[in-house]
């Protein structure tokens, strides 16, 4: 029996609504950080490899997310949850592996250079100042990135 017309569009339906909330799951997940003029986050437990999603609500309630990634070499990188030119469809990246993921296009960029583009994909970097322990971002920095999102 061929499922009909309104079991196409339902089922469908259904995998746009699963898709989404998947989305929604994953951006969830980001820490939430604070601060005025500056914000300060503790980097003491980032392993070399590792990455962690960060969010900063601004003045106008909306969510700026961010990467800290350690590379294999030690360093502390940070870039936006947003490449250059597929920020348009909100995805971000996921990490995987000791890479960076584009969600929209598949380009992968490992912990060493996340913040050198393929193609015109390219991770929004994000200016810190890493103090061993700890990495702080100048929130108007942050707010900087407030179109890619």
């Amino acid at each position: 029996m061929r499922p009909g017309r309104n079991q196409i569009v339902l089922g469908a339906f259904a995998a746009i609504l699963a898709a989404g909330w998947m989305i929604y799951i994953a951006r969830a997940s980001c820490v939430p950080v604070t601060g005025t003029g500056a914000v300060t986050v503790s980097v003491a437990n980032l392993r070399s490899g590792s990455a962690q999603d960060y969010c900063y609500t601004d003045s106008a309630g909306r969510k700026l997310r961010f990467i800290l990634a350690r590379g294999s070499d030690g360093r502390v990188r940070s870039v936006f949850d947003a490449c250059r030119q597929c920020f348009t469809y909100h995805r971000g990246f996921k990490v995987s592996d000791g890479e960076l993921i584009c969600r929209v296009c598949g380009n992968h960029y490992p912990m060493n250079h996340m913040t050198e583009g393929k193609a015109s994909c390219v991770p929004a970097s994000l200016p810190h100042q890493d103090a061993g322990a700890a990495v702080t971002i100048k929130t108007s920095d942050l707010e900087s990135g407030r179109y890619l999102f």
